[in-house]
């Protein structure tokens, strides 16, 4: 299935360093965006690490068409992470976030550990299809919004997994079938911290995912900017 993609990112007005990365590769159908943890070292390495490994894992575009295969990519990216980790970081360690996509024909597969976001517009309006893994949204799924009413603000975006840093490596995994018309978003916190899901899902709904990339993170720029921003927009045709 024909295929439109394009990534945008940008430091922000607060932060000092981009420490965002993302990967658009059509000849290989595979996509990804990574943020850099914050409170730990080196993070714009810890991001840059993820996609490039990413890259190398998955070799060309026959390859990584199962969930499982998906899997051990993912698990080794966050292996070589944690190695060259304490190599640069010391006992801490590095950590960045983790959000891949694997095209195959019309087929998705995901990947995804952290706190960014991945998108569907499809028929059915805007799905958001990933889970945030901090321990105000986990919280709130276990016990309802009311649990988190009293948790500093902090803590309710403190990541409860990372690439890098826990041994037990979970993530998260999923596939779906596309048809022509559906579009995908990526996007770091910096993105859904700064833009209502309504504006994502209209802005989704009428334009390109070329400039759709540049005015999304340009409006989280002119909402705040206190974050690195990163899109990244899929279109199916």
């Amino acid at each position: 299935m024909p295929i439109t993609s394009h990534g945008h990112t940008d430091v922000g007005f607060v932060r000092e360093v981009n420490e965002d990365s993302f990967l658009v590769d059509e000849e290989k159908g595979l996509y990804a965006v990574a943020d850099g943890v914050g409170g730990l070292p080196f993070g714009a390495l810890a991001s840059r690490l993820a996609i490039r490994f990413l890259g190398s894992l998955v070799q060309d575009s026959e390859s990584c068409a199962t969930e499982d295969e998906l899997l051990k990519v993912a698990t080794s990216v966050h292996e070589n992470i944690i190695e060259l980790g304490v190599l640069v970081g010391g006992e801490n360690g590095i950590g960045t976030t983790f959000s891949a996509l694997r095209i195959i024909d019309n087929k998705l597969l995901y990947a995804h550990v952290g706190d960014s976001s991945i998108f569907l517009k499809n028929g059915n309006g805007l799905t958001k299809i990933s889970k945030s893994h901090t321990l105000g949204d986990e919280l709130i799924d276990k016990h309802g919004p009311e649990a988190a009413e009293d948790m500093p603000e902090h803590y309710m975006h403190t990541l409860t997994r990372c690439m890098g840093q826990d041994i037990d490596f979970d993530v998260d995994l999923g596939e779906r079938i596309l048809v022509p018309g559906d579009v995908i978003l990526l996007c770091s916190d910096g993105v859904t911290n700064m833009v209502e899901t309504a504006k994502i899902e209209e802005m989704l709904s009428s334009m390109e995912p070329d400039a759709l990339v540049q005015s999304l993170v340009d409006l989280a720029n002119q909402n705040g900017g206190t974050d690195n921003s990163t899109a990244v927009c899929l279109k199916f045709t």
